[in-house]
């Protein structure tokens, strides 16, 4: 059997049952609010596994190895300890948002806002960003799914030809069975990336060329002493910022959001809560070994910064028989999958949900559509912009997201106040998400354009900090100004 008939084989196999597991997932329930929030029935430990799968992307198979592989041991520091905050932003935002959302019929993060504000204006911006910023995220999947297979293969399965079928099967499941679908597949897909995950890096660690962990550290220490210790770019300002930013944007990924919807009681929620920090830094630990021990591998030349995003694929073929590197990449493929279909759900929802309502506003002709029906088309229509973004892609996975990252943060101030602070106005919101978005745009363009942001700006934190900071100063203050306005208009 050929090399490429063994990968085709194995990856149709793990494709049929992520399939089935669709069809598994299809209620009898043919109502909008059973397809987008599974009818608010999932319980703590299913909602655990399809909040950490989902939160497990090619950012964290691929991106975290080549950032490891370009920084060393440090990037694990600064990906751990801001993953062990995460648990107290889903107590803080998570139960609040499963209790509004049960009592009021909430399906979608934009629903919510500009229900508890009374103003649509402030949930259609608060929508557009969250789909905006998803989408590039998104577009790292399938990107992930064809460096993978395109590696593997020996590029007898080209880059796209990868992506392509990562969506396809995607596409599938969701369109049969939307958020139960999503959820169970994510369940399988979790457990399956995990101890696939696990296997691996034992493999690699005991074999004769690496000679296991004693010999392996020691090799690195000897050759490349520098990924022992933290490097100049992560000052304890840098640390503090990705430390900070991944509780702050977690939550406000649409996918993640959502999620909080579709748990069955309070107690789902908690229990999730305690499990991510327990669980998922040390979950984290795997593709960060991978990617820091890469440095004594042997490779033809030094990995570019670009290049380093395959890391993972490289030792694969290079240190596992080619039934094991499948199986790795099929543990890789599910951990793709398992966000793609969530953000695809979620923005699909958003525009459903929030979207369409506003055209009926000026086209009454489209009142009456068929949200289930809508949805699905939009699943398939998303899908396909990802695709189109994933097929010549302008960084790595991990710049990408980082971007991605800082958009969405700018929501999270304006989501604590609008569940917290009773005196929270809507045009405040939208003036504090305005201007943060506005510096996010400035911050890109400067990234982009090779003049790095001004250090009186940054005072050498990440750029997202200040950005976010600027946010919550605004919010305040213009919310203390219309406050004062409405008391002489009414004097």
């Amino acid at each position: 059997m050929s090399d490429l008939a063994t990968i085709l084989i194995i990856l149709a196999t793990y494709l049929i049952i992520s399939i089935g597991i669709g069809i598994y997932g299809r209620s009898k329930d043919d109502s909008a609010e059973d397809y987008f929030v599974a009818s608010r029935k999932i319980g703590p430990w299913i909602l655990f596994c399809t909040l950490a799968a989902t939160n497990f992307s090619a950012f964290f198979f691929l991106g975290f190895a080549g950032a490891s592989y370009r920084a060393g041991w440090g990037f694990y520091g600064i990906m751990a300890m801001g993953t062990s905050l995460v648990g107290l932003s889903i107590l803080l935002l998570g139960i609040p948002i499963h209790k509004l959302g049960k009592e009021k019929g909430y399906v979608t993060p934009p629903e919510l806002i500009a229900g508890e504000t009374n103003s649509k204006y402030l949930g259609w911006l608060y929508g557009t960003v969250l789909v905006v910023f998803t989408l590039p995220y998104l577009a790292t999947q399938p990107m992930g799914a064809g460096i993978l297979l395109e590696t593997l293969s020996g590029g007898e399965i080209p880059y796209f030809t990868g992506a392509f079928i990562l969506t396809c099967v995607m596409v599938i499941y969701l369109t049969l069975g939307g958020m139960k679908s999503s959820a169970l597949t994510d369940v399988f897909q979790g457990i399956l990336m995990f101890l696939i995950l696990i296997i691996f890096v034992l493999s690699f660690f005991l074999n004769e060329d690496i000679g296991g962990f004693g010999e392996a550290g020691k090799e690195l220490w000897d050759n490349k002493p520098d990924k022992f210790v933290r490097e100049g770019n992560f000052t304890w300002q840098v640390m503090l910022s990705f430390t900070l930013l991944w509780p702050i944007t977690v939550p406000m990924f649409p996918q993640l959001f959502s999620r909080f919807y579709i748990a069955e009681d309070d107690k789902a929620i908690r229990t999730a809560a305690w499990l991510y920090p327990a669980v998922v830094p040390i979950l984290f630990l795997f593709p960060v070994m991978i990617g820091v021990y890469g440095n004594i591998v042997d490779f033809d030349h030094a990995l570019s910064k670009t290049e380093s995003d395959n890391i993972l694929p490289l030792i694969l073929t290079d240190y596992a028989p080619l039934w094991a590197a499948t199986l790795v990449s099929i543990g890789a493929m599910a951990a793709f999958m398992s966000t793609a279909d969530s953000q695809i759900l979620a923005m699909s929802s958003i525009i459903t949900k929030d979207g369409l309502p506003a055209l009926t506003e000026v086209n009454p002709v489209l009142q009456g559509f068929d949200e289930k029906k809508i949805g699905r088309i939009l699943i398939v229509v998303l899908a396909i912009i990802g695709l189109i973004l994933a097929y010549d892609p302008p960084d790595t996975i991990f710049s990408i997201v980082s971007q991605a990252f800082t958009g969405l943060a700018i929501l999270f101030p304006t989501t604590v106040a609008v569940l917290y602070w009773d005196r929270v106005k809507a045009n405040s919101c939208i003036v504090s998400i305005l201007v943060g978005e506005i510096l996010v745009g400035w911050s890109y363009w400067s990234v982009n354009s090779g003049t790095p942001l001004p250090e009186w700006f940054t005072q050498g934190f990440h750029a997202s900090m200040p950005i976010i900071l600027v946010t919550v100063l605004v919010l305040w203050i213009s919310t203390e100004i219309e406050e004062r306005l409405t008391d002489n208009s009414s004097s």
